[in-house]
């Protein structure tokens, strides 16, 4: 069993590993300059340089890799062009809310799946029974994103029962 765990903690290590690369190698490949979306469209070409050289830009990508992946292990994820503060720092003020709405996200599928078993347990093979799996078919079947923004668009615009700026805004 201890083995087991141990390849299954290996798995994850390197699976964390392999996407960290990737994602840190699409982000490099998208067009455009990040030193020039921070300093602005008309910043000198000096400024750029010395923009460049502040973030580590103008290093080997291999070395660029390396210097971030060691910030990232020690807590440091850089920071935000929007906020201008540290990216930690953004992730720790949304937490609480993100939990608190997957915790109510969770006690409300279960709530609703329980009731459904209950409903198509009782009346077998009834209307009720294929509807209920029909709903839990298309439901588990649709992309979540797409559903959240329906879900905005019913509850938050059409019906205006709900708020759709979010909490911290």
């Amino acid at each position: 069993m201890r083995n087991y765990i141990l390849r299954r903690i290996l798995n994850v290590l390197l699976i964390l590993l392999i996407v960290s690369i990737l994602v840190f190698l699409m982000i490099r490949l998208i067009p455009g300059d990040p030193a020039r979306i921070i300093a602005g469209e008309h910043a000198s070409e000096k400024s750029l340089a010395e923009l460049r050289a502040e973030l580590g830009l103008d290093k080997p990508i291999l070395i660029q890799f390396f210097n971030w992946f060691g910030k990232v292990l020690k807590g440091d994820f850089g920071y935000s062009i929007f906020t201008h503060e540290p990216i930690l720092h953004d992730l720790l003020y949304r937490f609480p809310n993100t939990f608190e709405l997957a915790i109510f996200a969770m006690i409300f599928a279960t709530l609703m799946g329980v009731f459904a078993g209950i409903i198509s347990a009782v009346k077998r093979y009834s209307i009720l029974d294929y509807a209920s799996m029909i709903i839990a078919l298309f439901g588990v079947s649709m992309p979540v994103f797409w559903l959240g923004i329906m879900l905005i668009m019913i509850f938050g615009v059409k019906l205006d029962l709900l708020p759709t700026g979010g909490r911290l805004s």
